[in-house]
């Protein structure tokens, strides 16, 4: 036998199990190759569009393929690696001393591209032994052929590092090079790959690979975790021809694939109509989804339209359309909070399996994109791996199988591979960011619909990112659904071009300003851009008068009028101190204060959970006349982001215009009749709404301080007192909100470029300040993206990698933020967390704060409490990287499950 079977590829930390003790590094090559040979199953449209795409035949793809995925593990071949295996079996091969193995910083990843590059002209001069070509030549396919090897190689999920790869000729022994090359040129013989010789030589066709790469990038990880699960791929050390252990590998892979969803796709149910299919007549927005002309190349769609006017609905029906048109698989629905991901995967769980189905009549997997909330019941996720670890070589560098259960185990991530997922845009944002994994999110986004809701809350740092997975959706022939009430037209331009600039077509000047609109861009030439004005129906139409309140006192006097009255009151403030002090207030004259309710970002998860439902059973749309009458909620912008709720009255701090009109649709959100109750489309039975606006006094030539001398924190927040100043302007002109007919009126006088020019002069310096900081905060963003555009799937596509558990944002903040794990010590001088829960503690007692004004000031843990503090860190490895915080050891600040986290001098509840 040849003596590449002397070196083990898996091994078992427990040798008493029973069974091979070790798995051949051959084999477990094998076991790979042939999980991602079925995953590119010719008949597959991914396997279709990669080979349409590179102009090869999809079955001449599929075995390229497969060859390079059996280099993937080629390290392993190195001496240094081979030390680790700990019992050290006469059969396998004994390494001499070389230097020892360095997970961290030469991991076999980087070992395998040094065997790469000694071997490469002995391995191009074996595949392309019966195509003549000059040592030019072979170099320069060489050269192209390395951008597959990047992806294989780079199957723990980021580029391997190129740097000094002479170096880890110290880890290796001569033996292990020729080793390498025979295992390589035996799997070549079998396999018979026919590498394109003249598309090697290609700088368009290498052009067209390094753009696929990320692709490939992620099949290589996903076949590895796959292809390295045991209970699948039992171990075997006795050695036998590759050619008969190939079947094997086969039959294998075919089993574990056969165990999951991720290979499987569904097959796309007829779509009808809305009414069929959703129970109701059309929506002006819905009617025109399911009959506007689609095109069959990528497309993407905004919808602007008012509250209520169906917009879920509409983007599901376009969906299904694009999915039963054959171009897409599936879809992923994006939200800006874990609450309305919640709340959306109830309302797309209900709907999907009238979309999709198996072949079996069993529903496809749907998956919900953050781990912080028990699943719902009828949630099946998709399972990869059986939970069983190899042995761990370096905390940098762990087995496949450990990383595939640890990355499948947050089912933020898996649900991009499923056919459907739920959850917040984030995870599809992560795609384009340098983070270990990216690779296998873009895969999963292949072939499906994005559809993001509220996109006007993006600000200019997740703009820049969606700017780019925009792009590089398009270029993977994607489409997308953007869903906005509070679209600017400079914001809906710009994201139009970026389709427009993905087909290479002329940047577009959009020529309709009417709400609610549709726009639809397409990479037609003679029509790139339609825009179709909607009509509005009657029960969504609405006026709400606006009224300045200068002072808190005159808050206060309008909150409790409302309570005598029986009426339920919102108020809306900007900071959560600002709304501790207002619940302090509001509590201590109130005759019953727990009528009186806080909610805002600093409770721990559990807590902030408890509140949405006490708010939804009394603020919801279910919600009895006796269950709100005479209630208060104080609450932050939380408030507006996340709950369908329902006030009488509200009263909202200044903020800019579009915060306030998403604020404004929690007044009077749903219709009720003369007994309070909700019902639908009827006549409103109560007066006439009325949002009470805290703001400065009115001033047409403004102070620089007409903002900060009475409403610092607002200005805090937000930054620009010429925009808050704008909003208040127009509001005071046209006395109400009024939706849809003044909606474009309404933003274009703050956000458009006249607008903006009639900033008051003594604001100005201000103004300049907040767009510098934005053009910083878009620089920024630019800086942190992936550089897809002119580098493929290597280490030149981004300055560093950053691991999984590191935090590169999807989200701006010049107030980094900090996650804080509460913690309480037992009798037996424990520390467990806050809440006791047998599977979220961790992530139910964690709040996150402002690391400079909050989490940097919180008193560490008691030196006496230190060895439990360690404790608890190996028992939850994600605690880490939090601050770990005991309350009840601090003096400068307290938690509540009433307040949540704050000062001490705060009001004790």
């Amino acid at each position: 036998m040849p003596t590449y079977f002397q070196y083990w590829g898996k091994a078992k930390r427990d040798p008493e199990q029973p069974g091979a003790d070790y798995h051949l590094l051959p084999y477990h090559c094998l076991d790979v190759a042939a999980v991602g040979y079925l995953l590119l199953d010719p008949n597959k449209p991914l396997t279709q569009d990669l080979a349409d795409f590179l102009d090869i035949k999809p079955a001449q793809l599929r075995v390229i393929w497969a060859f390079c995925l059996a280099l993937h593990d080629l390290g392993k071949f190195a001496s240094a690696f081979q030390q680790l295996y700990p019992n050290g079996y006469k059969a396998l091969q004994q390494p001499n001393r070389v230097k020892t193995y360095d997970g961290r910083d030469y991991r076999h990843d980087r070992m395998g591209l040094y065997f790469w590059e000694q071997s490469k002209t002995v391995i191009m001069t074996a595949l392309l032994r019966e195509t003549e070509c000059s040592p030019r030549e072979q170099e320069i396919a060489a050269d192209t052929f390395l951008v597959l090897m990047d992806c294989v190689l780079g199957h723990h999920g980021q580029p391997v590092d190129k740097n000094d790869s002479r170096s880890i000729k110290r880890f290796t022994e001569t033996h292990n090079l020729a080793d390498s090359q025979q295992f390589i040129l035996e799997v070549a013989d079998y396999l018979k790959p026919a590498l394109p010789l003249d598309k090697l030589l290609s700088k368009e066709w290498r052009r067209r690979l390094e753009q696929v790469s990320w692709q490939f990038a992620g099949i290589a990880v996903l076949a590895d975790w796959v292809g390295s699960d045991r209970h699948f791929f039992h171990y075997c050390d006795a050695p036998k021809p590759l050619e008969e252990y190939w079947p094997i590998a086969l039959n294998n892979a075919q089993s574990a694939l056969a165990n999951t969803d991720l290979h499987r796709q569904p097959d796309v149910l007829p779509f009808s109509s809305v009414r069929e299919l959703f129970g109701f007549d059309p929506t002006p927005l819905q009617a025109w989804a399911e009959t506007v002309p689609l095109s069959q190349s990528p497309q993407l769609f905004i919808l602007e339209d008012v509250t209520g006017a169906g917009k879920t609905e509409a983007a599901l029906t376009l969906t299904h359309r694009l999915m039963q048109s054959g171009i897409a698989d599936g879809f992923y629905f994006g939200l800006p909070t874990m609450a309305t991901s919640n709340a959306m995967f109830s309302r797309v769980a209900d709907h999907y399996h009238k979309m999709l189905a198996w072949q079996d009549d069993q529903q496809p997997s749907i998956v919900l994109a953050h781990g912080a909330r028990e699943m719902n019941q009828r949630f099946r996720e998709a399972i990869l791996a059986s939970g069983v670890s190899d042995t761990d070589y370096d905390r940098s560098d762990i087995s496949a199988t450990a990383q595939c259960n640890q990355w499948l185990a947050d089912s933020r991530k898996k649900a991009l591979l499923a056919p459907v997922g739920v959850g917040t845009i984030d995870q599809a944002l992560l795609a384009v960011l340098p983070r270990r994994h990216q690779s296998l999110r873009l895969l999963g986004l292949n072939r499906k619909v994005l559809i993001f809701d509220e996109v006007h809350a993006a600000d200019e740092y997740m703009l820049e990112l969606l700017e780019s997975l925009l792009a590089l959706h398009f270029s993977q022939g994607g489409s997308a659904i953007l869903l906005t009430a509070t679209l600017s037209l400079k914001q809906r331009e710009r994201l139009c071009n970026v389709w427009l600039k993905s087909a290479c077509l002329p940047q577009n000047v959009l020529q309709k300003s009417d709400f609610p609109l549709a726009t639809q861009v397409s990479p037609d030439p003679d029509s790139p851009v339609v825009e179709q004005p909607l009509a509005s129906r009657a029960s969504v139409s609405r006026e709400v008068s606006v009224t300045q309140l200068t002072s808190f006192d005159a808050c206060l006097q309008v909150l409790f009028g409302a309570v005598e009255a029986g009426q339920c009151v919102v108020w809306v403030r900007n900071t959560v101190n600002d709304a501790i002090e207002a619940f302090d207030v509001v509590r201590s004259r109130m005759m019953n204060p727990d009528d009186c309710l806080l909610f805002h970002s600093r409770f721990v998860l559990a807590d902030r959970k408890q509140k949405e439902d006490l708010v939804l059973a009394t603020f919801g749309k279910e919600a009895k006349a006796a269950d709100r009458r005479g209630k208060v909620l104080i609450a932050t912008q939380v408030f507006q982001e996340s709950l369908d709720a329902d006030a009488d009255v509200m009263i909202s701090d200044l903020c800019p215009i579009d915060d306030l009109i998403q604020r404004t649709g929690r007044l009077h959100r749903h219709t009720r009749n003369v007994l309070g109750g909700y019902q639908q489309d009827c006549n409103d039975a109560r007066q006439p709404p009325v949002l009470y606006l805290h703001a400065p006094v009115w001033d047409d030539t403004p102070e620089a301080d007409w903002l900060s001398r009475d409403f610092q924190p607002t200005q805090f927040v937000y930054r620009s007192p010429g925009r808050l100043w704008l909003g208040l302007r127009v509001l005071r002109e046209l006395g109400a909100i009024r939706m849809p007919a003044q909606a474009r009126e309404l933003i274009e006088a703050v956000y458009s470029e006249e607008a903006q020019s009639q900033i008051p002069a003594s604001m100005q310096k201000m103004e300049d300040e907040y767009v510098g900081n934005a053009l910083g905060t878009s620089a920024k963003a630019k800086s942190n993206l992936i550089d897809w555009q002119h580098y493929g799937y290597s280490d030149r596509s981004a300055k560093g990698w950053h691991e999984d558990r590191t935090d590169i944002s999807t989200r701006y903040s010049d107030r980094e933020t900090v996650e804080v794990l509460l913690v309480r010590e037992t009798k037996a001088g424990q520390l467990v967390p806050w809440i006791d829960d047998p599977r979220f503690a961790v992530a139910l007692s964690t709040v996150k704060v402002a690391k400079t004004t909050y989490a940097d000031k919180l008193i560490p843990i008691p030196n006496h409490l230190q060895p439990a503090l360690g404790v608890l860190q190996q028992r939850y490895r994600q605690t880490e990287f939090m601050t770990v915080w005991l309350p009840e050891s601090d003096t400068n600040f307290t938690y509540h499950s009433t307040t949540g986290l704050c000062e001490c001098h705060t009001q004790e509840v």
